[in-house]
């Protein structure tokens, strides 16, 4: 901890001493980003919290459509597709995250769309219609959000229907067949939809999208007929990672008074697709072995492939399925009450959303056409939210009062084969939950008029949540265990907070100390491989964080330099260890112990000309167990630190290349860096999933206000991601016998077209 606040001090001093530096002849000013991370609208340089945030313009320019492509764009964020699957999201911010996509789980990292909490990773990514802005926040949330969480939130806010009738069609073509095409409607005011009512505004959107699969997935026997188990070549022509998905979106407002509006919003999600490919890339013989089957191991060896290169296929007895079907219904109230006395203007605010997702994929995970490996998994689940929230102001107090429940009910039907070459069964699994949680929350933030530079926050929750889940375990197939059923009931209760002091050193360049509580209740293991382990639940997750950051717009608000230093200490860490060789896909869930968790994060932006602005963010994480129980034993110097590269970068050039009466020309490129790390806890397992260090070039070329009519005007854009086609694995399942490894997207490239009315 010496070590941290001597860290601490040496940044604030380089920060001060930057900032008070003689300026350069440079050119125009920076963009003001305004967020609305704290409940109501803020400069993004006056938010006292680590931040990144998007714009419309940097959403374009980046290609960013759902929450991975975030990935790349913000320090100490990793988000990945879940191992097997492409719409299940593995988020991790600062070393905080939550591997197992199993529904029974709390995520670590919130998901917000509209300020509406998303429950589960499963599902979460998606594409969205009408994304205008996002907000990665790192460090707990909890007293200014409905849900508590340990990690940090995403969110994702949505365009809202405009005053004025207009509207705009795209269409996007690129490699491998890419074809999206998204249409978007706004009525415009549509004036008095009766006596006393206010003006009425809606607009509706649909997104489609298709494209062929990234990789084939063909027939192969290098033994030319030799190897009795290879599946019969049914024609193979399925693909891996191909694209099906369609989205819609109707959001609707009634001005029911000047001070009164209600907001209806719909959206739906399809996709139906091949999930990712899983290549092999280790084969085990010892393993093999120890069940009585190393003749196996040299025929799956035929299959075994270079961890350190892509394949553009491999051959499956089958390519698999997976489906997401997603509906979400919200109602927003919006009510501005007036000067409430003592208590300033108060606005209300009240937030209804129901949420559904039907989630299925089938999967083939051993990377050969020998049936070893088979998973399905048929997932039902919904939630449903009601938040109330007080925001008011006074001369000098900020301040947010909520209310929170949530309720979420899920079912899955899990059959496994194991060695289904010998005519093992399928190993039917179920399990599921029905769980509450209520809060209740608030946060003022104090500015005392004698005083102005200080700004000191004070943040308070409370939280109850119950949790019933069951277990349907039969009889394994082979390597696994006995049958069982169990179903267990707990509850959880937690007061944690936040303390925050802010201090402006100028109008240019402020500075903040927070000292924040994160929480994740407890609960069960669905993927328990007994009943033991089933009945003992594990224990919340606590985190205690300290950040001290600083924020500056210098040399005439040319260079914006934001830092933040940070230390988290973890107690009772929930960790969910994979379990090699039982037969299917069991996992064991243990409180650990206690972790601590160091690092740096910068965010730069330099307008060196008019034209020119470029962009810097680095993270740096250093990872520690202080202790890792394990059938007792303190193990902590025998395991690795899961999804927290040492360093992650990214820099990025945004060129106003040319302005002229018939429209302008933008170019962004972007490098992205992520340090090596490792996916699982144990070493063993890490042995052949070693993640290495990658980097990817994007970059987008884009044409806009193309004026046709007054009204009218047209955008064209080239882009590419992953130009230099870097070859990097993302994730891995290590069965013991054999590892499976998931890689990131190969290059892609693609031409925009948008009609704006």
């Amino acid at each position: 901890m010496d070590n941290v606040n001597n860290m601490n001090k040496g940044f604030l001093a380089a920060a001060v001493s930057i900032a008070i530096a003689s300026p350069p002849v440079l050119a125009q000013q920076l963009e003001e980003v305004i967020v609305t991370a704290q409940k109501r609208e803020q400069s993004l340089q006056d938010t006292p919290i680590a931040i990144t945030a998007f714009g419309k313009n940097d959403i374009d320019a980046r290609g960013i459509s759902s929450v991975k492509d975030l990935s790349l764009f913000a320090p100490n964020v990793q988000i990945a597709e879940s191992p097997g699957g492409s719409t299940g999201a593995t988020i991790a911010i600062r070393g905080s995250a939550t591997i197992n996509p199993a529904i029974t789980w709390e995520p670590t990292v919130g998901i917000y769309l509209d300020g509406v909490f998303l429950g589960k990773n499963l599902g979460g990514i998606f594409e969205i219609a009408e994304l205008e802005r996002v907000e990665v926040l790192r460090g707990p949330q909890g007293t200014l959000y409905g849900k508590n969480t340990v990690g940090g939130a995403i969110n994702m806010i949505t365009a809202r229907p405009a005053e004025e009738f207009g509207g705009e069609v795209s269409l996007t073509a690129g490699n491998e067949g890419l074809v999206k095409a998204k249409l978007r409607i706004d009525t415009g005011s549509l004036g008095q939809v009766g006596e006393g009512m206010g003006a009425f505004r809606a607009s509706l959107a649909y997104l489609k999208a298709d494209r062929d699969g990234f990789y084939d997935n063909v027939y192969s026997d290098p033994t030319a007929g030799a190897n009795p188990f290879i599946s019969p070549d049914p024609g193979r022509s399925s693909e891996f990672s191909d694209l099906d998905s369609q989205v819609w979106r109707l959001d609707t407002q009634l001005d029911v008074t000047d001070n009164l509006r209600l907001r209806y919003v719909y959206d739906a999600s399809e996709r139906d697709q091949a999930p990712s490919m899983g290549q092999l890339t280790d084969v085990n013989p010892a393993v093999f072995d120890g069940f009585g089957v190393g003749f196996l191991a040299p025929l799956l060896s035929l299959y075994d492939t270079d961890e350190n290169e892509r394949a553009d296929a491999i051959s499956n007895d089958q390519a698999g399925r997976e489906i997401s079907d997603i509906e979400g219904h919200s109602l927003f109230v919006e009510w501005d009450a007036g000067d409430w006395g003592a208590m300033g203007e108060v606005s209300f605010r009240s937030v209804t959303s129901f949420r559904d997702m039907e989630w299925s994929d089938t999967l083939d995970i051993d990377g050969s056409p020998m049936n070893l490996f088979t998973s399905t998994r048929a997932v039902d689940y919904e939630q449903l939210s009601q938040e109330f929230q007080l925001i008011g102001q006074t001369d000098s107090v900020n301040y947010v009062v909520g209310l929170y429940y949530f309720e979420e009910e899920g079912n899955v039907f899990n059959p496994i084969s194991f060695f289904g070459l010998f005519g093992a069964p399928f190993d039917n699994n179920e399990y599921g939950m029905d769980n509450d949680s209520i809060a209740l929350y608030g946060q003022a933030e104090w500015r005392p008029s004698s005083l102005e530079q200080l700004a000191l926050t004070v943040g308070l929750r409370y939280t109850d949540e119950e949790k019933d889940q069951y277990i349907i375990h039969p009889v394994a197939s082979m390597g696994g265990v006995g049958a069982f059923s169990e179903t267990g009931s707990d509850s959880w209760d937690n007061v944690s907070g936040s303390l925050v002091a802010a201090w402006d050193f100028s109008d240019q360049v402020n500075a903040y100390l927070k000292v924040a509580q994160g929480w994740k209740s407890g609960g069960f293991n669905g993927e328990s491989p007994t009943a033991e382990t089933f009945r003992e639940s594990y224990e919340p997750e606590e985190v205690l964080s300290i950040e001290l950051g600083i924020k500056s717009r210098l040399w005439d608000d040319r260079l914006q330099l934001n830092a933040a230093a940070f230390s988290n200490d973890i107690s009772d860490m929930q960790f969910s260890v994979f379990l090699e060789g039982t037969g299917g896909a069991a996992s064991t869930v243990a409180n650990a112990g206690a972790a601590t968790i160091q690092g740096l994060e910068l965010e730069a932006a330099l307008q060196i000309t008019d034209n020119v602005r470029i962009g810097l963010n680095y993270g740096y994480l250093d990872t520690e167990y202080d202790e890792f129980i394990e059938l007792g034993v303190d193990v902590r110097d025998q395991k690795d630190f899961p999804y927290a590269p040492e360093s992650t970068a990214s820099i990025s050039l945004d060129w106003a290349i040319l302005q002229q009466d018939w429209g302008k020309v933008d170019l962004h490129v972007d490098w992205n860096f992520k340090d090596d790390y490792v996916p699982y806890t144990n070493p063993d397992q890490n042995a052949p999933s070693q993640i290495d260090s990658y980097d990817v070039l994007n970059a987008s070329l884009i044409v806009s206000e193309v004026r046709l009519t007054d009204d009218v005007s047209m955008q064209f854009g080239l882009w590419g991601k992953n130009i230099t086609d870097e070859e990097y694995r993302q994730n891995t399942i290590p069965f013991g016998l054999w590892t499976i490894s998931y890689y990131g997207e190969p290059a892609s490239f693609g031409f925009d077209a948008r009609l704006n009315f």
